[in-house]
């Protein structure tokens, strides 16, 4: 009789072990999706956020405003790119050293703005803006940017606002 108590203990620490494991592994997973899901969500709003605020202030020539953009943590820089006046696309002018990843997404597309983590996160049409030197990055403080927006009648100007 006590040794089949004992082979049923075995059997009831062995099943108790295999459902923490497998209740540690969901829970570690529901967090990780979780926490890109919300990453994406930031990141969707952004795009948003700045879209509309180009739009609102492209055509009320000669306004001026300030605009703060919330991004996800792990942003470390965004690079605004000239689309108003042409520019040597394939060897981008910049005091700031872009990573190869970038200078390529430029000279093969459209695309104006770009989100830098270690690599090109995303990067999305924001509409006719202007920036000084081509480009421009800035790096996120405390998760936010603050940008300043002129509005030239048919494109807006971004700089950062000092």
């Amino acid at each position: 009789m006590k040794t089949a108590q004992l082979y049923g203990q075995i059997f009831i620490y062995a099943l108790t072990l295999v459902l923490i494991s497998v209740i540690l592994v969901y829970g570690y997973t529901s967090i990780k999706n979780f926490k890109q899901k919300t990453e994406d969500i930031t990141s969707l709003k952004f795009q948003k956020d700045l879209k509309n605020a180009i739009d609102g202030i492209t055509n009320d020539y000669g306004s001026v405003s300030r605009k703060e953009f919330q991004l996800s943590g792990d942003v470390r820089q965004v690079c605004f790119v000239e689309s108003i006046q042409s520019f040597d696309k394939s060897n981008p002018i910049s005091s700031i050293q872009l990573n190869n990843l970038v200078k390529n997404s430029i000279k093969d597309s459209d695309k104006n703005v770009f989100l830098l983590e270690n690599t090109l996160r995303s990067s999305f049409f924001a509409g006719k803006i202007s920036v000084d030197e081509d480009i421009l990055c800035i790096k996120p403080s405390n998760n936010r940017i603050i940008l300043r927006l002129e509005g030239k009648g048919d494109h807006a100007v971004l700089s950062e606002w000092a």
